[in-house]
């Protein structure tokens, strides 16, 4: 194939490509054996005639015309494969001489993402999350449980901490509700600290039936910008007084949470190492995407427009999906963080850089550290997936093509993330091996 690149307008640059004699001959065969799989000829199997005989039976426009294609197809993948080219869209072919078996010429209009300049990724400096479970966490826990297992006995005196009490209640802000400041029939253990300073104590000291309200002001460094620091008043209609009467902490304790824990120490020491594999889990996909930006901030990426209207969308609907699961609405969500929808929509639109850049950057990264995946992987992936189910038809979802390539890609990219963390982290020890050779 002999290739010639033409101008380049935009992100589309014009390539001349000549196909050479042998490889329209490659093509030619290819196309007699997709006619041979539909084709009958008297006297012969279906998929076996010869091809003498094939081509005189076959349509010759016909198959002229599906040994160009193939030809065709060939070569822009070739193109494809050795420019290393993201295609944006689909080439536009014009084909300007052919000769069937013997001569191809076309010229071809490819859309593609420009050519990044990947940065070093042995100079991120990104620093791993610590895990550190403390104590309380542990306690914390513990206390939910010791609360989950608890006798609940209605009373009829005035709550106290430590009483979980069944209320309504609504949140006015101005005289004028706010979203997310609302709710009916909600349990809440007074002095738990679900709430912000003051809500839980303002309960205490009333009975079942009151009616009454509770002023609060929300601490200055509140998640939603739009109440920190706000003075509100909560109605309240209180329902409900359970005095619980919670289990003693020992072994008989832990063993009603597990058979196998035996001992107080034991349930602990099993809960910090669950907390601690959550937190590790959380931890390294953090780190992960952080190196990942980093890289993406250090290299030279142009992200097409095209790419971020086709992202942005899915962006704001799996957005809305999320606030409509938590009973939010957009305008809800905005008066909470005190923005406008121009605002959400600038937010969408720099996410929607940021994700495109960092997957341009990967597929980069995985490109120039050729890095692969191959049939064994997969299998003993696959394998493994396989092991946790026992029903047939969701076994054999797992087999089919498609379920092979997801593996494939999941590898792939996780054997992406492995080396990013690898040369990322063999950067800053050979910065502090210089550091302390100062």
């Amino acid at each position: 194939m002999k290739l010639t690149k033409g101008k380049t307008e935009g992100y589309t640059t014009e390539y001349q490509i000549v196909v050479e004699p042998e490889e329209i001959h490659t093509s030619h065969k290819k196309a007699l054996k997709k006619f041979a799989r539909r084709t009958k000829v008297r006297g012969f199997r279906q998929g076996h005639v010869p091809d003498d005989v094939l081509e005189r039976a076959v349509n010759p426009a016909e198959l002229a015309s599906e040994e160009m294609n193939e030809a065709t197809n060939q070569a822009i993948l070739h193109l494809i494969e050795t420019a290393d080219l993201q295609l944006l869209d689909q080439p536009v072919v014009s084909v300007t001489k052919y000769v069937p078996n013997d001569t191809l010429e076309f010229s071809v209009k490819i859309e593609a993402v420009p050519e990044i300049k990947l940065g070093d990724p042995t100079k991120l400096n990104v620093k791993k999350p610590e895990t550190k479970i403390a104590d309380k966490d542990v306690d914390e826990v513990i206390e939910n449980l010791r609360t989950s297992g608890a006798k609940r006995e209605e009373v009829d005196r005035e709550a106290k901490l430590g009483d979980e009490v069944i209320i309504d209640f609504t949140g006015l802000k101005d005289g004028v509700e706010f979203p997310g400041g609302k709710a009916k029939d909600y349990s809440l253990k007074l002095g738990s600290g679900q709430f912000i300073p003051g809500f839980e104590d303002g309960i205490v000291g009333h009975k079942k039936g009151e009616k009454f309200d509770v002023n609060v002001t929300f601490p200055k460094d509140y998640g939603a910008k739009s109440m920190a620091g706000v003075k509100a008043v909560f109605k309240i209609n209180l329902k409900r007084v359970n005095q619980l009467t919670l289990p003693e902490l020992n072994d008989d304790f832990a063993k009603n949470m597990s058979p196998d824990l035996t001992t107080m120490d034991a349930l602990r020491d099993d809960i910090r190492k669950e907390l601690t594999r959550q937190e590790e889990s959380t931890n390294k996909e953090k780190y992960e995407n952080d190196i990942l930006t980093a890289l993406a901030e250090k290299s030279t990426i142009d992200v097409p427009q095209k790419l971020i209207n086709a992202e942005v969308p899915s962006l704001k609907k799996r957005f809305t999906d999320n606030l409509m699961y938590r009973g939010l609405s957009l305008d809800d969500y905005l008066k909470q963080v005190a923005k406008t929808k121009e605002d959400w929509e600038k937010d969408m639109n720099d996410t929607a850089i940021q994700r495109l850049r960092n997957t341009l950057a990967l597929r980069r990264f995985i490109r120039e550290q050729k890095i692969d995946v191959t049939d064994g992987e997969i299998d003993a992936y696959q394998a493994n997936i396989l092991s946790h189910y026992t029903n047939p038809q969701v076994k054999a979802n797992f087999r089919t093509a498609e379920a092979r390539q997801n593996f494939r890609e999941q590898l792939l990219l996780d054997k992406a993330h492995a080396k990013l963390i690898e040369l990322n982290e063999s950067g800053s020890k050979g910065k502090k091996t210089k550091t302390a050779e100062k």
